[in-house]
């Protein structure tokens, strides 16, 4: 009987939808996968040099290229997740191996805007600038 009650409650906890991890700002992250990341882009930290040693910068902005924070993302090599977070800045930044990559990226304070994403490779040197444009919702 306590078999019976254990499976079924690592059953319930497996079938609970997995939550995106709160970034937080400015701090680097290492992910799994020999991944790190970093959220910013907000005020004087978005010109610390530490962040021009990430070869991928991804923005979110508007139509009008004004920046949009606080965006949920997602980044993808294949079918397999490698990253889904709450960023509350405008930028992320990657440090990735190599292979090409589909970012995903949704507002979290206009869920009815729809989400804007791109693929891209990370470069050999310097860094690549990815910006996610949403469209306004309708």
């Amino acid at each position: 009987m306590a078999r019976l009650v254990l499976a079924s409650a690592l059953w319930a906890l497996l079938a609970l939808p997995v939550q995106a991890a709160s970034m937080p700002m400015d701090q680097p992250l290492t992910l799994a996968n020999n991944i790190t990341t970093v959220c910013t882009g907000i005020a004087q930290s978005k010109d610390d040099p530490r962040w021009e040693a990430y070869p991928v910068r991804i923005e979110f902005a508007n139509a009008a290229n004004q920046y949009i924070a606080d965006v949920h993302v997602t980044l993808r090599q294949g079918s397999n997740v490698l990253a889904d977070l709450d960023c509350p800045g405008a930028w992320v930044l990657f440090q990735l191996p190599k292979g090409r990559y589909q970012i995903t990226a949704e507002r979290r304070d206009a869920p009815q805007a729809p989400p804007a994403s791109a693929t891209f490779v990370p470069p050999a040197n310097g860094q690549k600038r990815v910006v996610l444009v949403f469209k306004a919702a309708k």
